[in-house]
């Protein structure tokens, strides 16, 4: 793949048993050194872990979101990694918004057990830089809220379906980054939407009531 021409390559998808770490890194940097770097629009990698390892196991430590910066058009990304671990931080994230401005979809899931280096401020840093993402599933560090809940930033009025993943299994302050999505991203409306009784649903509950107190509100001043 690394010496293959695909000078007109707009979509790449892929779906194979989890790699080891070196397979992995092959791959990766096989792909962006193929010649569709200012072409590929939407890419889909997804591995399947079918093996019966240990559920607190996080799988193969994987730092690949460098290997795609390359890929200055895209507009989808999905990276679904069952048994590895994606390390993804403030600064990486901010360095791949900055690459994908384009970006609609983009997607990156893992084994979810080892806490994520994304924070709330980087998380809405890079998201500035992104205005027509649509869709974002992310993990994120909950632990620590590092952004103001009263402070009134630009809004990212595209954003339509947040999912956040953490490896806490109680959110602390739902009420504080409630009031961060709600004030930030106007047309989201529920976090995370999975499983009843789901880590996030409590700061659904907050985001439900605050835009419900906010219709209300403006009902009230237009009579």
């Amino acid at each position: 793949m690394e010496h293959s021409q695909f000078p007109s390559l707009t979509k790449f998808e892929i779906r194979h048993e989890v790699p080891s770490s070196a397979e992995a890194g092959q791959l990766f940097r096989a792909l962006s050194h193929c010649k569709a770097c200012q072409t590929l629009q939407e890419m889909t990698i997804t591995f399947d872990n079918h093996q019966d390892n240990d559920d607190q196991d996080p799988g193969n430590f994987l730092t690949l979101i460098p290997h795609f910066l390359c890929f200055t058009q895209l507009k989808i990304l999905q990276l679904h990694f069952d048994g590895s671990h994606i390390y993804l931080d403030n600064d990486i994230l901010l360095q791949a918004m900055s690459t994908w401005p384009h970006i609609r979809i983009l997607e990156i899931q893992d084994s979810g057990l080892i806490p994520s280096h994304v924070t709330f401020r980087g998380l809405f840093t890079a998201l500035r830089l992104c205005p027509h993402l649509r869709v974002l599933r992310v993990p994120i560090n909950t632990a620590t809220i590092d952004i103001d809940s009263n402070a009134e930033p630009m809004p990212h009025t595209s954003l339509q379906r947040l999912e956040l993943a953490t490896t806490e299994s109680e959110i602390e302050n739902a009420e504080a980054i409630a009031r961060i999505i709600f004030i930030s991203l106007p047309r989201v409306t529920e976090v995370s939407p999975s499983t009843i009784g789901g880590v996030w649903d409590v700061v659904t509950f907050h985001l439900i009531s605050l835009r419900a107190a906010a219709r209300i509100s403006g009902a009230a001043s237009n009579d």
